[in-house]
């Protein structure tokens, strides 16, 4: 008997261990808006977080957030493209300390696929072909950790305010096989 209820105890704590940790991935986002500001604070914070691994996964796209950016077939698509990107352990956002600036550019869905001169300017020429699947009215966010007074750095892109929560979708032309 005492082995049963050891192994419910057991199950029950695991439960609320799984519960408290999915959770905690979406508490430790809640405080970043969608705002300018929040995206900035946000790219800010992974470059210092003790924990950046999973700070990084609490940016793992939904299904529903997947359906929020691309359209009608693309999100499936762009889903199972980024699989294996999700899956990898070595999956983490960060910079060498020493690359203490912040750089941050972004663009509306909607200039992504006019491909301004600004897109064009601040955006890897993927996006050009990528953002014909994206959903209009939307904010993508790229940035680059670098030196104080420099502008070449450790570049990342695809951070976009999404279903209320922070999601990123790097380099969105891979991932759709583009």
């Amino acid at each position: 008997m005492q082995t049963i209820t050891v192994r419910i105890v057991s199950v029950l704590l695991l439960a609320l261990l799984a519960v408290g940790c999915s959770k905690g991935a979406s508490a430790a986002l809640s405080k970043y808006p969608g705002t300018d500001d929040g995206a900035r604070q946000l790219v800010t914070d992974l470059r210092t977080a003790d924990d950046a691994a999973a700070l990084t996964q609490a940016l793992k796209p939904t299904s529903a957030d997947y359906a929020a950016l691309f359209d009608g077939d693309a999100a499936a698509k762009a889903e199972e493209g980024y699989a294996s990107l999700w899956a990898d352990a070595k999956t983490v956002i960060g910079a060498d300390p020493a690359n203490t600036e912040v750089l941050i550019m972004k663009a509306t869905t909607d200039d992504l696929k006019a491909w301004t001169p600004q897109a064009d300017a601040d955006f890897p020429g993927g996006y050009e072909r990528a953002a014909k699947t994206f959903k209009s009215g939307l904010t993508v966010y790229r940035w680059k950790y670098v030196k104080p007074g420099e502008t070449m750095g450790m570049a990342f892109d695809g951070l976009v305010f999404v279903n209320g929560h922070w999601a990123w979708f790097p380099k969105p032309w891979r991932a759709l096989g583009a």
